[in-house]
């Protein structure tokens, strides 16, 4: 039997008839543990029994103003209700559009247009800059306020399971970051969505009785973590943004067992005053994404914290991860194997991945080439966008860009982006390569390293230094020569107070790109 099949009959639901929804993750939640939190927020809490009737009202409500099929797009930042959206919305049928709030409000107001949504809802303090760009959005028939109204429409709606939407219809419109152009809109079905919450559930290690905090904007993807505990009936507990004082506070007094962080997080989370004597007795593990974990922060963060650590990679457009780096692999880390740091994880069970060369043949084990992925979770499409879904696909494989290795204990290396790779003088660099080594060097907090265009080599290599103590270009310089290929080496170093990063943490690398680049030119003109 399998993971599907016995969720399925737990709801009742053994006749082979609708498959699975995302709102099923809370009706089975309940139905086990209708008494237990399953959102901490504030001085709030929520149980799954009061969630489940929460996420009902919500659809109903929606369904008495918009159709399914319908987009409705929400701005906000974290609380409570974000979470009736996230199952309610797909629950009615309809496609829940994320906003990043961190946009300029006419990026916004553009994100809403090419979605075509019909439904806004906003969170108070965004209410009256969306309102003037109202001719903006014209398909927007609907606009609720979380903080005026909202609450009395969703209260009057009745608590009765909805009509329930087909498994491949979309659940989530989630735009990309636009790490390298335009955001573009991915859409998630239930069905993508479940199965990489499930592939999720059966490589994480979740006991029963979890308490995660999540520290991340709701509005990211990589919120579908937050669905991965309460699947597991774990309570999730919620900040309204993050800072070390929140995070340390909120961890003693919840009692948090899991959260999860990004390595820069973490980084300066160690270098809070007073870290060690912290009470985080209750912590046991921490997972992480986004970049690579260097080997100092992961020992000292196992020492100080007193907890495991564990990884998982994917993507917006894979609706989750595909790889896990355990927390056994983890502690082999800590204990030596600094080079298992450089892997992202083995592929989950759930996930079909080829790793191929420009010709689409899989190439020998060791070797690099893109990876390629195939399965369930693997999105339905760009929204409105079908030539960059057809680029995206090739042979029903989806195209992640990636260029990567396994080795032969199954682990997969992220060598770069292909968009990332330099090419200086016919020589390829991986700038995750150099930034490795750069992360090395003790008085360097952060790096990213990209190529600018350079009129001899085609391009040249620049580092992006945050640093944590004084130190020069030079010195970097003759580090990096130290243990790269002369080729690999920065010709250029600049120092920047922080790294521009997007919601998940992932270096923005075509805006110091285009920093960097109109630098170069003005000191060419000068």
């Amino acid at each position: 039997m399998t993971v599907k099949s016995t969720f399925t009959e737990s709801l009742g639901r053994r006749d082979g008839g609708p498959g699975m929804l995302i709102n099923d993750i809370v009706e089975y939640a309940a139905r086990k543990h209708p008494g237990r939190a399953a959102v901490l927020f504030e001085d709030e809490t929520v149980t799954f029994a009061e969630l489940r009737d929460r996420v009902r009202r919500t659809a109903n409500a929606l369904l008495a103003v918009a159709e399914p099929g319908d987009r409705v797009a929400v701005l906000s930042g974290n609380r409570p209700e974000y979470f009736d959206l996230y199952y309610g919305v797909p629950g009615a049928g309809m496609a829940l559009t994320f906003l990043n709030h961190r946009l300029h409000p006419s990026e916004i107001a553009g994100l809403v247009d090419h979605a075509q949504a019909s439904v806004l809802i906003v969170s108070g303090e965004y209410a009256e800059a969306m309102e003037r760009l109202r001719d903006a959005m014209p398909t927007v028939k609907t606009v609720l306020n979380l903080d005026d109204g909202y609450g009395d429409l969703v209260g009057k709606a009745p608590a009765t399971e909805p009509p329930r939407p087909d498994e491949d219809s979309v659940a989530w419109l989630v735009y990309t970051s636009g790490t390298t152009g335009r955001p573009k809109g991915v859409m998630l079905s239930h069905r993508n969505l479940v199965t990489g919450v499930i592939s999720s559930v059966a490589h994480w290690d979740i006991p029963d009785a979890t308490r995660f905090l999540f520290c991340f904007p709701l509005c990211h993807v990589g919120g579908y973590t937050a669905v991965v505990y309460h699947m597991r009936g774990a309570t999730v507990g919620l900040v309204r943004s993050y800072d070390n004082d929140t995070f340390l506070r909120l961890v003693a007094e919840w009692r948090i067992t899991q959260t999860g962080l990004a390595p820069t997080m973490i980084a300066f989370l160690l270098g809070h005053p007073g870290i060690e004597d912290r009470d985080l007795g209750t912590l046991e593990a921490i997972g992480y994404g986004a970049s690579a974990i260097p080997a100092e922060v992961l020992r000292r963060g196992m020492d100080v914290l007193g907890c495991d650590f564990y990884q998982g990679m994917g993507m917006s457009e894979l609706g989750g991860n595909i790889l896990h780096f355990g927390i056994a692999e983890h502690r082999r880390a800590a204990a030596g194997e600094t080079h298992l740091l450089a892997a992202a994880g083995r592929v989950m069970d759930l996930a079909d991945v080829r790793i191929v060369d420009e010709d689409f043949r899989d190439v020998p084990e060791g070797e690099p080439g893109e990876m390629v992925v195939r399965g369930d979770q693997v999105m339905l499409g760009y929204w409105r966008e079908p030539e960059l879904t057809a680029e995206a696909f090739r042979d029903g494989w989806f195209r992640t860009g990636d260029v990567v290795r396994r080795d032969a204990e199954g682990m997969v290396y992220i060598v770069d982006r292909i968009k990332d790779m330099i090419i200086t003088g016919g020589e390829n660099v991986a700038s995750r390569e150099v930034e490795q080594v750069l992360y090395r060097h003790p008085a360097i907090a952060d790096a990213a390293v990209f190529g600018v265009p350079d009129p001899r080599w085609g391009e040249s290599v620049c580092a992006a230094v945050v640093a944590r103590e004084e130190i020069g270009a030079d010195e970097v310089i003759a580090f990096a020569r130290e243990h790269l290929g002369g080729y690999k080496v920065p010709r250029r170093v600049e120092f920047v107070g922080e790294l521009p990063r997007n919601v998940a943490g992932k270096v923005l690398k075509r805006e110091l790109r285009t920093r960097f680049k109109e630098v170069q030119r003005t000191e060419e003109v000068s």
